[in-house]
């Protein structure tokens, strides 16, 4: 019995870290890498850096043996997801050499990249010209969609059904009625 006490938390450690969206060896490489803002001031000097971002993505397009990603950047929680969706630090390019379906990888669909810092691309942005970071992606996660619900309304005048009498009892009705 103190055996398996003492397993417990080996195994719930075990289940846990099984259940996370990237692998521990990309997660360990990334683990003190510089952060999104300064790499985005010069992608050139981190080249080979391996990171963990993630946020929106704004456009896939699929190329003759790879499929480009940009993605809006945004702050990760604690399980790697895009969190804080309005607030960004801008913008990053993914490279991924297999093929990913732009329906699924459509416009506004939260993303989670780890892989190696390739560079930087220019593009324009309406009529600027945009300098992208490059990640050329090792591992992709793309997180299923968030269901809003609307707020469930509560009636603070209602009782609901008379169960198993009214409020008086079984008499129906207050005694001085």
């Amino acid at each position: 019995m103190k055996k398996a006490i003492r397993l417990l938390p080996c195994v719930v450690l075990a289940g846990l870290a099984a259940c996370a969206p990237l692998s521990q060896e990309i997660r360990r490489e990334a683990g003190a890498s510089a952060s999104f803002a300064e790499i985005r001031k010069d992608p050139d000097t981190f080249r080979g850096a391996v990171v963990i971002w993630g946020g929106l993505v704004i456009e896939t397009a699929n190329r003759q043996d790879s499929t480009v990603l940009k993605v809006m950047q945004t702050a990760l929680d604690f399980q790697s997801r895009p969190t804080d969706l309005d607030r960004s630090e801008g913008r990053f390019i993914v490279i991924v050499d297999r093929f990913l379906d732009p329906d699924l990888f459509q416009k506004g669909r939260e993303v989670t990249v780890g892989g190696e810092v390739a560079g930087s691309e220019t593009h324009p942005i309406g009529e600027i010209r945009y300098v992208y970071p490059v990640v050329r992606a090792r591992e992709v996660k793309l997180w299923e969609q968030r269901v809003r619900y609307p707020p469930y309304y509560y009636d603070p005048w209602y009782w609901g059904p008379p169960y198993p009498w009214r409020p008086w009892g079984p008499w129906g009705r207050p005694y001085w009625w």
